[in-house]
Formats: structure tokens, sequence, C-alpha cells
């Protein structure tokens, strides 16, 4: 036995505890000197070999003052690179990895490789238990929270209570893009809570009741203070409109478009007197009775947007008789044939310093409305598309407006020839044609989703 199994120099005093239990110094007496592997000492009937067994180290025996090579922290770790090494303890260090490790992992790190890829990175503790918060102001601190999105400062409300507190500064809630969004029962009232001047609720769906109890928004002498607020889309029921058109009273811009109205909530948008931006774009539910709380009230309005509102014959004439002479763009476009040219002449003497008209889609109007429509001396946009019952010699008559600048006759109803009239009547200084769609009092045009009305709703 002894003559195979050859002891090696392995260090033995540095060696796993379970390595070192199995060599045995041979007695005094003992004519071999060398060390030998021996067999379990017992019954001759059941010797059987324990061999080497596992390289399994006990840490115990291992985790000495000396030894950096194993984390003390972290005992199962082992940092096996060249960096925790020190003069005292590298050769023994050394020792324990041959006697641990296989032949290509002594190459290896012969070569240096486990430098560059074990190398144990360095656990940083605090060693201070030191709030900096405690020791920046509100102010900074503010500052700080600006820059975060808003959904975080929810999270933030959570810390502490001081966060808790400033999570809800009004100055954080001036602009907030709630669009495309499901907001549940009360949802709103803690939005128009924290006092948002620029809201963007666009496609929205907002659940009943809007305005929970126990909110500041709920309170008998709340008043919100938007300014601009976007409702294009949303999905929302006329009673949550009228509850939240009637906290407000400063507005100065609203959209609603494609949603639906009733006298109730034109009556409460009427309190808002400083209006001067209205889109109502295919609102359905506009009477005579909330357009007459509207425009006795709201005597500012300069852009209004009320096409395709499926308005009666009553509600149009009361319209075009009571506009504000304050109103500089309109679109009554999608009349059909409930507009008539007594109408258009009513309007043009009630609006005098129009600029922009959109009469698109107004099937009974006549060349007498364009004549009428030449009293405008600063008009720079006319849209006549789709107006069948107007000549295209009537358009002649524009060149009496030197301001105009651009004509939509939309709709493929004139000959190539007759086109090439108007423009020739016109001159080159009228663009037919340029535009597609009207931008009148809408929020927003083309690509620019994150503003309405030029004014940024994410900080």
């Amino acid at each position: 036995m002894s003559g195979v199994l050859q002891p090696v120099d392995m260090n033995v005093d540095r060696s796993p505890a379970r390595k070192r239990a199995r060599y045995e110094e041979l007695s005094n007496d003992s004519s071999n000197e060398s060390g030998r592997w021996s067999l379990h000492r017992g019954n001759a009937n059941e010797e059987c070999d324990n061999g080497v067994g596992r390289l399994d180290c006990d840490v115990e025996d291992l985790l000495t003052d000396d030894d950096t090579i194993f984390c003390k922290q972290e005992p199962t770790a082992i940092d096996v690179s060249c960096v925790s090494m020190s003069p005292n303890t590298r050769s023994q260090q050394l020792s324990l990895l041959e006697s641990s490790l296989t032949k290509d992992s002594l190459d290896k790190l012969t070569l240096g490789e486990y430098d560059a890829l074990l190398v144990k990175k360095p656990v940083i503790r605090p060693n201070s238990k030191i709030n900096y918060f405690d020791l920046l102001s509100d102010e900074i601190v503010l500052q700080i929270f600006k820059c975060l999105p808003k959904w975080y400062l929810r999270d933030m409300s959570f810390v502490c209570r001081r966060f808790n507190r400033l999570s809800k500064d009004e100055s954080l809630w001036r602009r907030l893009d709630a669009s495309n969004k499901h907001l549940y029962p009360g949802d709103l009232g803690q939005i128009i809570s924290k006092q948002v001047i620029v809201l963007r609720l666009a496609r929205s769906e907002i659940s009943y009741p809007p305005i929970m109890p126990g909110c500041k928004a709920a309170q008998h002498d709340f008043h919100s203070r938007l300014l601009y607020l976007d409702l294009s889309m949303a999905s929302i029921c006329t009673e949550s409109l009228t509850v939240l058109l009637s906290k407000c009273n400063r507005l100065k811009k609203l959209s609603l478009e494609n949603v639906a109205v009733n006298d109730a909530a034109l009556i409460a948008l009427s309190a808002n007197k400083d209006l001067e931006v209205i889109n109502m774009a295919m609102c359905q539910g506009v009477m005579e009775d909330g357009l007459k709380y509207l425009l006795t009230n709201c005597r500012n309005i300069r852009e209004l947007n009320i096409a395709w509102t499926n308005m009666n014959k009553s509600s149009i004439q009361y319209l075009c008789q009571n506009l504000p002479p304050t109103m500089d763009r309109l679109n009554l476009s999608g009349c059909r044939k409930l507009l008539s040219d007594e109408n258009v002449g009513d309007l043009v003497v009630r609006c005098p310093r129009l600029r922009e008209l959109d009469l698109s889609d107004c099937t009974t109007i006549s060349g007498e409305s364009v004549k009428h429509i030449t009293t405008l001396e600063d008009l720079n946009f006319l849209a006549l598309s789709r107006c069948y019952l107007i000549p295209h010699r009537s358009f002649r008559h524009l060149k009496r407006i030197y301001t105009l600048a651009y004509l939509d006759i939309h709709g493929g109803y004139y000959d190539p020839a007759e086109m090439e009239g108007v423009q020739a009547s016109l001159g080159a200084k009228v663009e037919i044609n340029k535009f597609k769609f009207s931008s009148v009092a809408r929020p927003t045009v083309g690509l620019r989703k994150s503003s309405i009305w030029t004014m940024r709703v994410r900080d």
C-alpha cells in the first residue's frame, strides 16, 4: 500500500480538516519515516477504503486573521484573486489553492486570468446613518421632485410624512397629461384637488362619480385653478361633465370634441367668463337654451369650433345673431341644409374682425353668401368645400379681400378649367386647397402630442 500511495507535499498543516484527518504520521518506532495513507482500523471483515473524499472545507478551521482569501462576512464565498493576497499570507494561500484546485485552474491562476475574471467586487456598506434629506430645505427637495415623473410622486408620498406633504405641493402639479387613461371613481377629484392648471384628458375614460366625498374638490366652496382643459374624445357622461365644469370658473381654453353635452353642462360652462377658445366639434346635445347662457356670459370668445354638432335651425340662427364681436376664428361647417345666406349675412355683421372662416358642407348657401363674406376686410383663410350651390364665378368677388391668402374648395365638383379660372382671378397670392382639415380651436395639430394649444402638459 505504501509503495502505491506515496505521500505528497500538500502543506498538510494548511489542508482542509477532512483531508488532514486521513493523513497519519507513522510512530517513531516505525522503520518507514514517510507518511502513509491508512485504512480504517477495525474488524478485518469490515475493512474498507475511506479514500480521500470530497475536498470540502470546514470554514471554522479556515477562518483565521491572516486568511483574507475567505470573506468573513460571507463564509461560503472565496475570493481567489491576487488582490486579496498580502505579502505575509501569499505563500500559505497559494499552497491552499494548490491543494484544492485542479491543474487547469492552477494554470489559469498562474497566467493571471483570475485577476480579470474572478475579482470580487467590493461591497460598499454605509457607515453613516445620517439622513441627508433632513439637511435640505423644502425648496430644494421640491426642485428634486420636479425632475421625477408624476407617477413616482405617489410612491414618494409613502416614504415619510415630510415627503407625503411635499409630494402634494401645488407647484408639482401645474401641468398633467392623463390622456388615454382609465380614471376610476374619484380619481378626477383627486387630480383637480391638486390645483392643476394645464390638464389633458384626451381619449380618457372617466368613471362616475368623478369626485368622491373627502377630497378638497368635494367641498362646496372649492374652485379649481384650471385654465386649459382638453377633453377631446373623452368618455365621460353628461353628469360627470357638469360636475367637473361646475368646479371651474377660470377656464380660458376648452376642448369638448366628440363629447356629449346638455344644457346643464353649458350653463356650468358659462360661469367661465374669461373663456377665449372653445372646441365643440362633433358635440351632441347643443341646444338653443344652453347657447343662450354661454354666449350671454362669455363675451371674450376668440375661437369657436362648433362644426358637425347637428344643431337645429333655431340654434344656428341664434348663434349667427349673437356671436361676440371678438370672434377671430370660426368653424361652422357641417350645417348641411340648415345654414342659409341670411344666416351668413348676420354672422359677418356680428363678427367683422374674422380672420378664419370655415363654412364647408353647408349645401344651401349660394353666391350671395360669398358677397357677404367679401365685407370681412381682415379675412385670411376661407373654406367653402362641398358648397355645391356656389358657382365658380362667385369666387372672383373674393379678390376684393386683399388679406386673403388661402381658399379651400375641396370636393371635385369644379372642372380643372374652372379651377384655373378661379386661380387666375384671385392671383398667385392666394393658395387654393392647401389644407384638408381645420385647426380652429383644436388643442393639438399634427404630431404635437405633448402639448395643448402650444403649452406643454409634461414637465
